[in-house]
């Protein structure tokens, strides 16, 4: 059974910050750093998660990649993988990841995240979407800019994967 089992470990969001240990000094029970954010927030610490997959014949032990993936990647990956089509005319947002796990690149034009809710926690963001693509990561803050208006948000994430360092002013063409 061990040949054809295919293990997924992964987290839906980050790790909790928000809540306190007091018999420790009152610390976070974990850390995302360097990243901003954790668990509820569309910082990265708030959304890229570790991602272990065990698949005798696709992945080697001790690999890693730097891809940038997502849950619904799941489903088009594991059907390929058990050479199963998915059905006709059905809409998937997710790609095949099997190159990534054989430390390859991925042909990917971005990933986009969707986070509407209304939750008063540090680093929180009013409800929001961001997309990565390549080095960079925009996020739209819906009415959360001046008169309502959106606000927008742009990191370079090669240079600055912490988000400190807002580019939308000086880069509007990005």
């Amino acid at each position: 059974i061990a040949d054809n089992t295919v293990i997924i470990f992964i987290s839906d969001n980050g790790g909790n910050i928000h809540s306190r240990i007091p018999a420790d000094g009152d610390a976070a029970p974990t850390s995302n750093a360097p990243l901003r954010g954790g668990k509820a927030s569309m910082c990265e610490g708030g959304i890229r998660v570790p991602c272990i997959v065990v698949w005798p014949g696709v992945t080697q032990a001790g690999s890693r990649s730097d891809e940038i993936i997502q849950t619904s990647d799941f489903y088009p990956t594991l059907l390929n993988g058990l050479g199963i089509a998915l059905p006709e005319n059905h809409a998937i947002d997710g790609i095949d990841i099997k190159p990534a796990l054989k430390g390859k690149k991925l042909k990917r034009d971005a990933i986009f995240t969707y986070f509407p809710c209304l939750i008063p926690v540090p680093e929180w963001l009013p409800p929001s979407v961001s997309v990565h693509s390549g080095k960079w990561k925009l996020i739209r803050v819906f009415f959360g800019g001046d008169a309502g208006q959106h606000d927008y948000k742009l990191y370079d994430l090669s240079q600055d994967d912490a988000e400190l360092n807002n580019l939308a002013t000086a880069k509007p063409e990005q």
